[in-house]
């Protein structure tokens, strides 16, 4: 005699209901239901039931529930058949039920109530009758980590996010596939509020210099440069999402006299630095020292006339043309020399490839 036994529905370990299809027998006399926890090994002889000890009589109908086992154990289940004179079939296939214990499990570290910046360590304890398969890390409610083996740890770089509020939680899951949510630990963050390193390099301070001389400066953040600015005395010279940044300077367009040079980085959350030198420009007779507004390339009563193109513009006209620099009004007028038309420079308002083609011809005499 084979009976198939089945589930009609979603069942717990806790409280069982089985079905199984009829026995042909014609001298049927009734069913019984074997179970066991946590071993698939025959005879089945399970103890614990309401209903009793293995096997529970079902009498002739073909369904069954078996309740009062503990939910921490996995169960075992097959059904015979037996007749008036007391023979029995042969075990059912068998069923099994897993145990359906949740996991606990906690967020030990950071505390609740708690506020925290740069980068925290999140940790959650979790243990289980079975065996922790995974456990999850949640902020706000959403996934973010998921650790398979203990110490469930997690590095949280909330250096990058928005001052706030934020929950955070560990979910368990089990060997099982049952699940345990912690009780969410709320903390505070601050913020980014780390300002921007910056070093600047250039002459040594109250130095005095002429013609043109080499600006360079570099920038480190917390979470990230977002932009990288030079200027002298307010005036920006160039300004860059790069780091570090270098700009050849041309003092024959500043008075002469005192300039500050400085170099400022910003962050994404606007935190700024800045890094600051005083230069003394002294380029002869022909500079004024009342003034220390930039010159431009438009024609001018001054005597010297704009100051010559050289390599300098070259290569500053060419990290303007690729996208690395964003130009000043002042280099845009200095360096917008194309198209060049008739002998004649005919300006665009913009500095690309063609405006170093012309600057490199002007530097070699070709034209």
């Amino acid at each position: 005699m084979f009976l198939l036994l089945s589930f009609p529905g979603t069942c717990l370990a806790t409280s069982v209901t089985l079905a199984w299809d009829p026995s042909p027998d014609t001298d049927l006399a009734g069913y019984r239901i074997y179970y066991q926890a946590n071993s698939a090994n025959l005879p089945f002889q399970g103890t614990g039931a309401v209903q009793g000890s293995a096997p529970v009589d079902g009498g002739n109908v073909t369904t069954a529930s078996i309740t009062g086992l503990d939910p921490a154990n996995a169960y075992y289940f097959a059904v015979t058949a037996y007749d008036s004179t007391g023979q029995e079939s042969v075990y059912s296939n068998i069923v099994q039920v897993p145990e359906t214990l949740p996991p606990v499990v906690s967020v030990t570290s950071p505390t609740d109530n708690t506020t925290v910046g740069g980068t925290v360590a999140i940790s959650a304890a979790a243990t289980d009758n079975a065996g922790i398969a995974k456990v999850q890390f949640l902020v706000n409610g959403s996934p973010v980590y998921e650790a398979t083996a203990a110490p469930y740890t997690y590095i949280w770089n909330a250096a990058s996010l928005p001052a706030g509020s934020y929950a955070i939680a560990a979910k368990a899951v089990d060997i099982s596939g049952n699940e345990a949510l912690s009780k969410a630990v709320n903390v505070s963050v601050a913020g980014d509020v780390i300002l921007p390193t910056v070093s600047l390099a250039v002459p040594p301070a109250d130095a005095t210099v002429a013609g043109t001389i080499n600006i360079s400066a570099n920038a480190s953040d917390n979470v990230g440069v977002a932009k990288l600015e030079l200027s002298i005395d307010s005036a920006v010279l160039l300004s860059s999402n790069q780091s570090p940044v270098s700009y050849i300077l041309n003092t024959t367009n500043f008075a002469n006299g005192s300039h500050l040079i400085s170099a400022r980085a910003y962050d994404a959350a606007g935190n700024s630095g800045v890094a600051s030198a005083t230069v003394v420009i002294d380029n002869g007779t022909t500079q004024t020292a009342s003034s220390s507004t930039p010159s431009t390339s438009t024609p001018s009563t001054s005597t010297s006339g704009p100051a010559p193109l050289t390599l300098a513009d070259a290569q500053l006209a060419l990290q303007i043309a690729s996208g690395q620099l964003t130009p000043t009004i002042e280099q845009t007028l200095r360096l917008d020399l194309a198209p060049y038309l008739n002998g004649q420079s005919q300006p665009n308002g913009k500095v690309d490839t063609g405006d170093v083609v012309v600057i490199l011809a002007k530097l070699t005499g070709k034209l």
